[in-house]
Formats: C-alpha cells, sequence, structure tokens
C-alpha cells in the first residue's frame, strides 16, 4: 500500500511539475531568441545531463539528474559589466549586450508564461468540465445574527445589495466582509414578491487576513458544476486567477512573519502527494492543480529576491533609474544573500511539510 502510494506520487509530482517547468524556461528562450540573444542551454532538471540533443540553432536541450526545477544559460550572461568598454567586447548575440528592455522582457517572461498558463488552463477546465457556481439563494440562517434578526429567510433569493446586482453567493459574502456594521440593503425574491430588507454585519476579526470582516450568518446552497460559455469561462478564469494571487500574497506575508498555520504550508513534500491524490482523482483535478501550481511558481519567481527573476528585475530597475549597472561586488553579494534565503524558506517550508 505506502509502495503504490509513493509510487503515485512520485509520477504525479513529474507528471504535473514537468509542463510548468518547461513553460517557465521556454517563456525565457522565446523572448531570448526573439531578442537576438544565443540561448546556450535548456535543461529541465539540474546536474549532470541524463539525455539530450542540440537544435539547428545550436541550443542543448536536455534533461538533467535533479528534476527540482530547470534553467536557461544565455550566453554572456553571467559576465558582470561595469563599464561602456567591457559592454562593447561582447559579442553581438551575449545577454548583456541586449537592450535593457530586451533584458527586462526576457527575465519576466518566464513567470508570465506560467501566469498565462494557468489562466488558460482554468479558462479551459471551466468550459471542457465547468465550474461549480453558488446560486444567491440563502441555504440556512443563524439565530440570533444579523440576517434572521432583520428577516431574511431560508430559500430567499438575494437580487443585490446596495443596488449592486449579485450573481453569486461569493459575491454576497465580499459585499458583506467589506461593510461591516453599515447598514446594507438586500433586495431579495420571496414567494415572487420582491422585499427590500436591511441589514448591518456584525464585525469579526479573520485571522486569514488579520483585520475586521462583516458576517451576517447565512449559508450557502450547495455549489453545483456548470459548464460555461468559452466568454464565461475567460472572465472566471481572469477573476479566479487574482483571487488565487491575491490569496498567495496574503499566505507569503503571514509565512514570513510566522502567522500562519503550518498545515497551510505545502512544500515538494506535500505536492507529490497532492499530485498523487490529484492523479488518482482524474484528469481535470489534475489540470486544476497544474493550474494553481502554475500561477504560483510565477508568483514566487516574480518576488523582489535576488536569485529569482523578481531580483533580476529589481537590478534592470535600479540600472534604469540610475543609468548604470549596479557593481559587480555588490550584484555578486545579493546573490548569495539571495541563495542563503531561498534554502532557509525552502528548510521551514519542508519542515512544515514534514509535520515539524
Amino acid at each position: 500500500m505506502f509502495e503504490s502510494s509513493f509510487f503515485l506520487s512520485f509520477i504525479g509530482f513529474f507528471l504535473v511539475l514537468t509542463p510548468l517547468v518547461f513553460v517557465h524556461e521556454f517563456g525565457h528562450y522565446y523572448a531570448a531568441i526573439k531578442s537576438g540573444v544565443k540561448v546556450e542551454t535548456f535543461s529541465i532538471g539540474f546536474g549532470p545531463e541524463l539525455l539530450g540533443f542540440n537544435d539547428n540553432k545550436n541550443t542543448r536541450w536536455k534533461f538533467s539528474l535533479i528534476p527540482l526545477g530547470g534553467y536557461v544559460k544565455m550566453k554572456g550572461e553571467l559576465i558582470n559589466i561595469n563599464d561602456n568598454s567591457n559592454k562593447n567586447s561582447l559579442e553581438k548575440d551575449s545577454f548583456l549586450k541586449a537592450s535593457l528592455l530586451s533584458r527586462f522582457i526576457i527575465v519576466s517572461s518566464g513567470p508570465l508564461a506560467n501566469l498565462l498558463l494557468g489562466l488558460l488552463l482554468i479558462t479551459s477546465l471551466y468550459a471542457l468540465n465547468g465550474r461549480y457556481i453558488s446560486s444567491t439563494i440563502i441555504n440556512s440562517v443563524v439565530d440570533s445574527k444579523p440576517a434572521q434578526l432583520a428577516g431574511i429567510l431560508p430559500n430567499d433569493k438575494v437580487i443585490s445589495i446596495d443596488g449592486e446586482l449579485v450573481e453569486n453567493f461569493q459575491e454576497i459574502k465580499q459585499i458583506v466582509e467589506n461593510k461591516p456594521k453599515v447598514s446594507l440593503n438586500f433586495k431579495v425574491l420571496r414567494d415572487n414578491d420582491v422585499l427590500n430588507i436591511n441589514v448591518i454585519p456584525i464585525d469579526f476579526f479573520d485571522e486569514k487576513t488579520n483585520k475586521l470582516v462583516g458576517r451576517i450568518g447565512v449559508t450557502a446552497k450547495p455549489m453545483v458544476l456548470t459548464k460555461l460559455s468559452l466568454i464565461e469561462a475567460f472572465k472566471s478564469g481572469v477573476y479566479d486567477t487574482y483571487r488565487l494571487t491575491t490569496d498567495w500574497l496574503i499566505g507569503f506575508k503571514s509565512l514570513l512573519s510566522l502567522n500562519i498555520d503550518k498545515k497551510d504550508v505545502v512544500g515538494p513534500i506535500g505536492i507529490a502527494k497532492i499530485s498523487g491524490s490529484s492523479l488518482d482523482q482524474g484528469f481535470f483535478s489534475i489540470i486544476f492543480l497544474m493550474a494553481i501550481l502554475s500561477i504560483n511558481l510565477g508568483l514566487i519567481n516574480l518576488l523582489p529576491i535576488p536569485a529569482l527573476d523578481g531580483g533580476y528585475i529589481l537590478l534592470y530597475a535600479y540600472e534604469l533609474i540610475f543609468k548604470k549597472p549596479l557593481p559587480s561586488k555588490i550584484q555578486i553579494l545579493l546573490l548569495k544573500f539571495g541563495f542563503i534565503f531561498l534554502l532557509m524558506l525552502m528548510f521551514l517550508i519542508t519542515a512544515f511539510d514534514l509535520g515539524f
């Protein structure tokens, strides 16, 4: 049983992660060749090469031994330049010979490719399989809470709140949470009659966001899987991508402050377990997991931390402002700091993963 579960997790991990890494690195690769920069190596994984080939541009495409990530090596990208004479000595197709705008595009294209992939996967999933949608019909009302005290009943259908039309329960929740202790006018449909009911949400401290939010004491009807048109799927995909992004930023902030439940932190081990479970649950579960991980991968790489794509973007911002690159010694120092920070973060997440 253990061996079967481990094998499924192992296979699921690579089935899910490898395409995401490929898309990320292909984003860098495509932007580089379009900018006239030679790509010397395109690797999935790190360490010794397992298998590979050279294409007609003499780029080495390969799979490497350690399958955690990948990289694209461009010509001359590791050379540090601080004066024009050094820069002028570089060959035309070198990375650092490219314009500042081209380098910015090359570096940012990897994370953006992951974000775009996440959006496309979510859109495709909603169009082909459907999206779970909650109606605006109230399922139950909690005793002695604002909704009951105001006169809202089970099976009331909420049409609008303060004149703003609502299409699902999530929109009701969002409006109420943003208006604690503020009188809200609910227009509801009850037995073919339209009623106007004023409700004042109580304030509730949300530990996840560390702020007071509104609550009225109602629950939603069970969600229904509904196929969407391509346009509706795209709109929902954009909205859910935005929501996943904001949730990720809130979670990362909580992680840095250690104000987070360890059970909510998922590292490589947790991803492997979830991947195996998704593989067992079917194709659409795998697609949804890939979409979430692709968005997360893009956001992680956009963090302004040296050694990540966001760190290089920060260096290019400095170069744009001060009209010269940051001195080589400082760049190397920042890269070392970035690697140390990422290693510490990886160990912390792995420790949470293992239950420590």
